[in-house]
């Protein structure tokens, strides 16, 4: 949940604040009035890839700050990029990366913009999000551990099953490789040091005549008649003694600084030998850098790399044939957990799909449907299971639960690869969800879709940018409807242009555009009582008489 968000220099956004409550909060405006800033600021404060192009003409930098809640945190979360392109973010004051913000992100806000950008379309995540509608995650992350345990097994067979020859050519390499870099006896910062000692020798000869220089300045008379002549000004002006005592300090200073250097001249001395040495070592790092890595750190990870690899090799312990039946019993395993969570995900489809159907009979979209396809691939070295190559879960085709018998392609996350397909009309085929066309239709849909997931997720700041693109004001209500059901569990922010959904906010947000000279920026309030009456009537075409009575109306039947 998001307490305060602060957006400063941010592309039309010159200082805008913005405190969103609980439940549904609307942001509208009018068109060109910079609605969606609010919606790309927080995508950029948590990780999102904004360049400089986001800094507002005349900023040095762009700055978003949020307090969120996270659990039971309460965080400052802040993200600045400036004009020469570099990005900093900041977790209650502590430096965070962009991949760090990304992960705060992925705990606390789901961002849907328009329909092609809305991660739900991609199937690279819906079946992790089928999972956790299903409660499936505990059965996901057994058959994880259960993966990761079996490719490990799998490598240690392969390593213990090289040919002889190959296995001894390889320790050889290993061998050679581990005692070149052993025997450097390479430092980190090693190099950087000798180049430093390398520039000072070969600048020897001038260093000794700078030293000479500036003995043969700090002793010469000026100085002790510079003393002088201040004593006798303080002898004669008792209000310039303080002129004395700084000559003083400069003939100590002087005198210090002329020991110094005569020291510094005793260790200058040109050494053809150690010029020469210097050169060799950092001709041997050059060497190793080009064989094993850019610098003294990666040299040394690709040493620390090869030991653990000759010693996997040299002292694999377990037989051949005990690494092979462990391996063979893990699999059977693997592939029934495999197996029962292909099931459980294809009966969670059947619900996910029910409960959509009633979401979308709720917004009159009763001809439409949702529809889930698995698909599993064949492979030499897959899990032992019996699933079809292909299969629909539609609201008219629950799972077959039959299939050929064959070893499937896996990754830790099973052997499933699926895909949400949609139908809007009764009796169309089922097309992949990111292939539908775009329109009101499909963002009542997505929302549809939106609304039952959430029911399951953890509670979560949910942003939506216009997710009633294309919504006419009939359907305006029910969208409404199913935000306000959407914002029972979640804070929910939506930028809209209908005025049927604005009515539903807790808490309605207008944004509006100034300009001062050639400069144009957006601002936002939050607007209540007869500042929301009149920004709901211009939003059905004006603030008339009518349409005030007409807002006042949306207003009470939201409210009912």
């Amino acid at each position: 949940m998001i307490e305060q968000l602060t957006v400063t220099g941010f592309a039309v956004a010159r200082d805008v604040a913005l405190a969103p409550g609980p439940g549904l909060n609307v942001v509208t405006g009018e068109t060109g009035a910079g609605k969606s800033i609010i919606v790309d600021a927080l995508d950029f404060l948590f990780g999102g890839r904004h360049g400089r192009g986001v800094v507002a003409a005349g900023a040095e930098s762009a700055r978003v700050c949020a307090t969120v809640q996270a659990g039971e945190q309460c965080l400052t979360v802040e993200r600045t990029v400036r004009l020469s392109g570099r990005t900093a973010g900041r977790i209650d004051g502590e430096s965070a990366p962009a991949e760090k913000l990304r992960e705060l992100g992925a705990r606390v806000i789901d961002i849907h913009g328009q329909s092609e950008q809305l991660t739900l379309l991609r199937p690279s995540i819906q079946l992790a999000v089928l999972d956790a509608f299903g409660g499936l995650q505990a059965q996901r992350d057994a058959l994880a551990s259960q993966v990761r345990e079996l490719r490990a097994l799998r490598r240690e067979i392969e390593a213990v099953s090289l040919d002889s020859r190959e296995r001894e050519r390889l320790l050889d390499q290993l061998r050679f490789e581990v005692e070149e870099i052993a025997n450097a006896g390479l430092a980190p910062g090693e190099d950087d040091a000798l180049r430093r000692e390398q520039r000072r020798l070969a600048s020897v000869e001038r260093l000794l005549a700078a030293s000479a220089t500036a003995l043969e300045a700090l002793d010469a008379p000026p100085i002790a008649e510079a003393v002088a002549a201040l004593e006798e000004i303080a002898e004669g002006d008792p209000d310039a003694v303080d002129l004395a005592g700084q000559g003083v300090t400069l003939e100590q200073t002087a005198a210090d600084l002329a020991r110094a250097l005569r020291a510094y001249r005793e260790t200058l001395e040109d050494d053809p030998e150690r010029r020469d040495i210097l050169d060799a070592r950092l001709d041997l790092i050059a060497r190793l850098r080009r064989k094993y890595g850019e610098n003294i750190d990666a040299i040394l990870q690709f040493e620390a790399s090869a030991r653990e690899r000759l010693d996997a090799i040299e002292t694999a312990g377990s037989s051949l044939e005990e690494l092979r039946a462990r391996a063979d019993a893990l699999a059977v395993s693997a592939a029934e957990a495999a197996a029962a969570l292909s099931l459980a995900r294809r009966e969670a489809a059947t619900r996910l799909i029910a409960e959509v159907s009633a979401e979308l009979a709720r917004l009159e979209m009763p001809g439409a449907s949702l529809a889930a396809g698995f698909a599993c691939e064949d492979a030499p070295d897959g899990l032992a299971v019996t699933l079809p190559d292909y299969e629909v879960v539609a609201p008219d085709a629950a799972p077959s639960g039959g299939g050929e018998p064959g070893n499937r392609a896996f990754t830790e996350s099973g052997v499933d690869q699926m895909e949400l397909l949609a139908s809007f009309n009764a009796g169309s085929p089922p097309r992949p969800l990111r292939s539908v066309a775009s329109g009101g239709e499909t963002s009542r849909f997505l929302l549809a879709l939106t609304t039952v997931l959430g029911a399951a997720a953890e509670p979560r700041l949910v942003v939506l940018d216009e997710v009633d693109e294309g919504v006419g004001g009939r359907a305006g209500s029910v969208v409404g409807e199913a935000l306000r059901r959407l914002a029972e569990r979640h804070q929910v922010l939506c930028v809209t242009h209908l005025p049927q959904v604005a009515a539903y906010g807790a808490r309605h947000f207008v944004v509006t555009k100034a300009s001062e000279g050639a400069r144009t920026w957006s601002d936002i309030e939050e607007v209540e009582g007869e500042a929301r009456l009149i920004e709901v009537a211009l939003m059905l075409g004006g603030d008339t008489p009518a349409n005030r009575a007409a807002a006042a109306d949306l207003l009470q039947a939201a409210s009912g």
